[in-house]
C-alpha cells in the first residue's frame, strides 16, 4: 500500500559529472541543494550575492553579470549606483541580499565586485545552472531624482520607499528567454534546471500563494518548450503532493523541515547526478561525519 503520491515527472533529465561547473541562484531549493553540492565537493558557486526570490531580481543580476563577462565597463557604475546607507548606518545594495554590506559606501562596493567577479567568470565556464524561483512578487524602489528598479532586498527600509508589483506569466517568460539567449552566448552548451520553492507565503494568503507559484510554473513550461536545455525540477511538487504532511514541515509550518530538505536532495541525487559522482559524494559524506565527531576525551 501507498500512503502518498510519488512524484515521477523526471522524463526529460540529465546527469550531471565529476566535471560539471555549477552557479545556483535562488531561493530554498537553490540554496538547499547547491550547499549540500558544495560540501561534497563539487565545483559550484552558490549565490555569490545571497539569497533570491523572484524571477525580476535574478534576471537583472544574471543580465548585469552577463554584461559584465562579456567586458562591459559601465557594469561597475551601475554596482556603485546602487550602493546606499541603510538606517542602521551600514551600507547595501538594492542588487543583493544583506550578505553584502560595509561600514562604507567603498567597502560594499567592493564586496559587491568581488561577488559580481565571482558571478560573471563563473558564467563563462559554467556548464549547469540551477535557478530556484520563490515568488513573483517583487518591489521596486524610486530614488529622489524620479529613477525606479527593481530591488533584491528591502533592507528593512520604509515600506514608504517601494512598490510591490507581481509579475505576469509572459513577464516571467520574457524575462526568463531574454537572459537565457545571453547567458547561451556565453556558454553555448549551458543546461537550465529550473524549480519552485515550496515555500508558502502566507502573507498574500493560501489562495494569492499559490497563483503566485502558479505563474511561476506556467512561465517555467512556456521556457521549456522554447528552449531545448531547459530542465524542471518538481521540488515544489514532491512537498506539497509526495510529502503532504505537516510533520515535514518546520515550526512555522511554511517552511520545509530538515527531513522534507534531505528527501527533495535524495531526489535530485537519483535523478540528476550520475554514478561516478554520487560515489564520490560517499566519500565526502564519510569525511563529514568524521569531521562532525566530537571527542570525549579532547
Amino acid at each position: 500500500m501507498r500512503f502518498s503520491t510519488p512524484i515521477t515527472d523526471f522524463a526529460k533529465t540529465f546527469r550531471l559529472g565529476c566535471a560539471d561547473k555549477l552557479l545556483a541562484l535562488g531561493s530554498c531549493f537553490a540554496q538547499v541543494v547547491g550547499q549540500r553540492l558544495c560540501d561534497r565537493g563539487v565545483d559550484i558557486v552558490l549565490n555569490p550575492m545571497g539569497v533570491l526570490y523572484n524571477p525580476k531580481s535574478i534576471c537583472t543580476l544574471l543580465h548585469l553579470a552577463a554584461r559584465h563577462a562579456e567586458g562591459d565597463g559601465q557594469v561597475e557604475n551601475k554596482l556603485g549606483e546602487m550602493v546606499f546607507r541603510a538606517n542602521d548606518g551600514r551600507y547595501y545594495s538594492w542588487f543583493a541580499s544583506s550578505v553584502i554590506s560595509g561600514e562604507s559606501m567603498e567597502e560594499c562596493h567592493e564586496q559587491m565586485m568581488c561577488a559580481m567577479h565571482r558571478l560573471s567568470h563563473r558564467l563563462k565556464e559554467q556548464t549547469a545552472l540551477l535557478l530556484t524561483f520563490g515568488t513573483d512578487h517583487y518591489y521596486e524602489y524610486s530614488d529622489t531624482e524620479g529613477h525606479s528598479y527593481p530591488v533584491a532586498n528591502c533592507h528593512k527600509m520604509p515600506q514608504r520607499c517601494f512598490e510591490e508589483k507581481v509579475m505576469s506569466v509572459d513577464e516571467i517568460a520574457a524575462d526568463l528567454d531574454r537572459v537565457y539567449a545571453a547567458l547561451q552566448r556565453l556558454t553555448p552548451n549551458l543546461r537550465l534546471i529550473v524549480s519552485v520553492s515550496p515555500y508558502r507565503y502566507l502573507k498574500y494568503g493560501l489562495h494569492g500563494s499559490q497563483l503566485s507559484k502558479a505563474r511561476l510554473l506556467l512561465a517555467t513550461e512556456r521556457l521549456q518548450r522554447t528552449r531545448g536545455e531547459v530542465y524542471y525540477f518538481p521540488a515544489y511538487e514532491i512537498m506539497n503532493d509526495e510529502l503532504r504532511d505537516y510533520r515535514f514541515y518546520a515550526a512555522d509550518m511554511v517552511h520545509p523541515s530538515d527531513v522534507a530538505a534531505e528527501y527533495i536532495w535524495q531526489q535530485f541525487c537519483a535523478n540528476y547526478i550520475n554514478s561516478d559522482l554520487l560515489d564520490l559524494f560517499k566519500e565526502r559524506e564519510r569525511e563529514l561525519k568524521a569531521a562532525a565527531h566530537r571527542p570525549h576525551n579532547k
